[in-house]
Formats: C-alpha cells, structure tokens, sequence
C-alpha cells in the first residue's frame, strides 16, 4: 500500500486532504504540520509522494523541497505543492524551478486531487520497477530501458501533440494537465537515460 505524506500547518485543511486520500486511493497518509517535522519522517520513513505547503512558519515548503531534492536517497519522491490560490504563479514557476513535480491550487477541487496524487503514485511505481528508488548502483538492463522509452516516447509526444491548434483548442486546465503529462514523461526519460550512461560507466 503506498504512503503519502502530506505536510500543512492549517489542521482543518490538512485532515481534509488527509481524509480524502485515505477514502478515495486507500492508502497510507501520514500528516507534518511543519518543514522540520516533514524532514524528519521522511528521513525515518520515505513516503512514495509528498503534499507540500509552500507557506509555512519557519522552514517554507521551497526550503524543503530544495533540502529533499539535493539529497539522493529523497530526490526521487514526486513532491507536488500546495498554493495558496490558482493565481499564484509566481510561487508555482519557483516550484517547478526546483524540482516540484506538480501543484495544487487551494480551495483544493477532490476529483483534482485524487488524480493527481494517482499520477505522482504511478510516475513513483515505475521509478521503482526501473530500480530508482534511490537505492545506489541500482542499473537497467538493455531490455528494460527499450521497454520503458518506447511508451514514454508516445507519452510525450502525444501529450505535445494535443497542445497544437490544429486538433482543436483546449481549456487552460486542460493545456495545464498536457503540460504536466509532457513534464513527468520527460523527467522519466531522463532518469532512463541516466541509469544507461551509468551502466556504460560499469
């Protein structure tokens, strides 16, 4: 069963999600009310995706995405980010920027919700059939990258396929969901590519 952690100082917010995630995925989730306590389970207990909020007293949700991004045995955790309110770009570039893999937009809409953490909990799942999981040394094989690069490839190139006018406009939301289909698929491809050259290198 997969475990979420999502991090919030506003206890009503936070049982909300919480609630929502436990009735709708059946998961495990596990709550932080702050960075520095964030930081600390994680350490114990690395969850498969983590729920961010940006503002928060003391150590911001930037610093602990920033913390958890440069260490190896945490970068591979999808982390999606909580925003104060849609308009929030500013906050929602910065994110990105540093590794954020998604963002949610407070009042939080459930049906949003739940298909994003199910994205990140699958992005999360193939990063660990590939060996990821931040585990040292761990290589792919020949067969298996060949495997995971062909979807991939049609992944992104579909998901940059739909952006075009010529099939028609698409909503904002929609052009946004595109983008974030196109970003995950790119950031796998990497990975991919990364654990070839470090196969090369052995």
């Amino acid at each position: 069963m997969p475990t979420i952690l999502v991090v919030e100082d506003n206890k009503d917010f936070s049982f909300m999600i919480c609630e929502t995630l436990r009735s709708y995925i059946g998961c495990t989730v596990i709550s932080a009310s702050n960075g520095e306590e964030c930081l600390e389970i994680v350490k114990k207990e690395p969850p498969d995706v983590i729920l961010l909020d940006i503002h928060m007293p003391k150590m911001d949700g930037f610093e602990v995405c920033t913390i958890l991004k440069k260490n190896k045995q945490t970068s591979h955790i999808p982390i999606i980010f909580l925003t104060a309110t849609a308009s929030d770009l500013k906050s929602r570039i910065r994110g990105l920027e540093m590794g954020a893999d998604d963002y949610i937009a407070q009042p939080v809409d459930n049906l949003e919700l739940i298909t994003r953490v199910k994205v990140m909990l699958r992005i999360k799942q193939l990063i660990d059939r590939a060996g990821k999981a931040g585990i040292p040394g761990s290589l792919l094989s020949a067969k298996t990258a060949h495997s995971l690069r062909s979807p991939l490839t049609s992944i992104i190139g579909m998901a940059e396929l739909i952006k075009e006018p010529f099939y028609g406009s698409l909503s904002e939301k929609q052009k946004e969901f595109a983008g974030i289909i196109s970003k995950s698929g790119q950031q796998l491809l990497k990975m991919i590519n990364d654990l070839e050259k470090a196969k090369d290198q052995h």
